[in-house]
């Protein structure tokens, strides 16, 4: 499916931010949401955005790339990339300018400030990322091929997962597999976690061997067409004992309970507190310290948070992980995270990362 830019929700949702701010313009710098508004999908992309025009800038090695995938926008290829806006600025009479405080480093901030005198420059409290959180079906289609490919990826690496080998050497194995998937790239550095180093949430890959009785935690992504899918499986090479069998129990259970809570009109925080209201009550709370889980899209974290904080309400077309853990200091830890979209009346999930442990001898 392909979608037609520039996105329409987009541009209402822009024109709506100029007229609650009274602003003439307003300033996209934020490169995913230069992606999302425009489907240009290169390194350096601007927008100006007015109510009368639009104006999409890059440099020259952009040039050919640009016109082959923009529409809808005017096109200027920059020398300068100051001195060109504040060009245009000054063509559409601009002296209220929006900008994107999360899309702009202060030195960027300092230098816009020094070169658009007699423009106010007004930080937006909204931002693309609010209608981000909502997908299309283009994007939906996206996100389930980047799934997809990441789970054919992870099942012909585990046919090389055995005790003896390194972290490093089955998480080489599995980008390999992902690449020739057809992944765009990494969605973030593989995590492969063994024995006591799978306590640590964020575990990357090190020279460390595998051994034997091992629970191996495995997190990992994919990227279709810029989105991304975030899946996280905890295997054991041989058998782990009875405490990890049953913390990997516990963990799947507290999943499957977020899970079964996920339906429109309901608060993240409540899919947080149906998961984490069960690791509690098997004595392991205090283990369990990260948020349930975040959303996925353009980036591989944006909205909505799935945490004990978020008020969010959950809608359809929202698509986030559910990953609950328990990780032990010193000992060992699990995560097992699946990827989702909301759907009318419930929550559809997209992978099958919550299984019985998988024991590889």
């Amino acid at each position: 499916m392909t979608q037609k830019f520039p996105r329409k929700r987009a541009l209402e949702f822009l024109a709506q931010l100029a007229r609650e701010n009274r602003l003439d313009a307003l300033l996209i710098t934020d490169l995913a949401n230069v992606w999302y508004l425009t489907g240009f999908r290169g390194s350096e992309g601007t927008v100006i955005f007015s109510p009368d025009q639009r104006w999409f800038l890059s440099d020259f090695r952009y040039q050919e790339q640009a016109a082959q995938e923009i529409s809808g926008f005017r096109i200027k290829i920059f020398r300068n990339k100051l001195k060109e806006i504040k060009k245009l600025l000054s063509r559409l009479r601009v002296r209220r300018l929006g900008f994107e405080p999360s899309g702009l480093s202060f030195q960027l901030y300092q230098a816009l400030k020094k070169e658009l005198k007699g423009i106010r420059l007004v930080p937006l409290k909204k931002s693309l990322l609010e209608i981000r959180s909502v997908k299309d079906p283009d994007e939906i289609e996206n996100m389930k091929k980047a799934v997809n490919i990441a789970e054919a990826a992870l099942a012909q690496a585990l046919l090389h997962f055995r005790a003896g080998i390194r972290e490093l050497d089955f998480a080489a194995e599995l980008e390999y597999q992902v690449r020739k998937m057809g992944s765009d790239w990494y969605a973030f550095d593989t995590i492969v976690a063994s024995g006591w180093r799978g306590a640590l949430p964020h575990g990357k890959a090190t020279g460390k061997m595998i051994k034997k009785g091992e629970l191996v935690v495995i997190d990992f992504g994919t990227i279709c067409h810029g989105y991304h899918s975030d899946l996280t499986v905890t295997v054991s090479a041989g058998d782990p004992g009875k405490k990890a069998r049953r913390i990997y129990q516990i963990v799947s259970q507290a999943q499957q309970l977020a899970i079964a809570a996920v339906k429109p009109g309901k608060t993240a925080k409540e899919i947080d507190q149906a998961a984490r209201d069960y690791i509690v009550a098997q004595g392991y709370g205090k283990f369990f310290g990260h948020g349930l889980g975040h959303g996925l899209g353009l980036a591989v974290h944006e909205e909505p948070g799935i945490n004990s904080r978020s008020l969010t309400l959950l809608q359809p077309g929202m698509a986030f992980t559910i990953e609950p853990g328990i990780y032990l200091p010193g000992k060992f830890g699990v995560r097992i995270e699946d990827d989702l979209i909301v759907e009318p009346g419930q929550g559809r999930v997209w992978s099958r990362s919550n299984q019985p442990l998988k024991i590889i001898e």
